[in-house]
């Protein structure tokens, strides 16, 4: 099994082989041979590129972003930035109760009207 540097490595390695493969001008048979190249392991990463990109944009047309947790982490708990240039910082699960009770502070602050119910 590979170490995450190793497959990052492995993966910049092919990325550029791509890039390369692309300005040359040659089919990718001719590009695989001219560089003793596995063409089938070139048909894997062009494949596997091809859907991380597709992904990406995939994601950006969505309007969300991936969200990742480290357990390693040593932030100061999540953050929210509203578009007013408001931003919360600290939020973590010890204190959530603070937000919830801050939350019609926060309604006022962004202008949004509050619901009856929330009252």
């Amino acid at each position: 099994m590979h170490s995450k540097a190793a497959s990052e490595d492995l993966a910049s390695n092919w990325q550029q082989q791509m890039e390369a493969w692309q300005t040359s001008g040659q089919t990718q048979q001719a590009y695989c041979k001219a560089n003793a190249l596995s063409y089938h392991r070139f048909g894997y990463w062009r494949r596997k590129f091809r859907q991380q990109a597709q992904e990406a944009q995939s994601q950006k047309d969505s309007g969300f972003v991936p969200v990742t947790h480290s357990a390693h982490s040593q932030s100061a708990g999540l953050s929210l930035a509203f578009p007013s240039g408001l931003v919360l910082r600290g939020i973590a699960g010890d204190n959530t109760q603070l937000a919830f009770v801050g939350f019609s502070p926060i309604r006022a602050l962004l202008r949004v009207p509050m619901d009856r119910n929330m009252r």
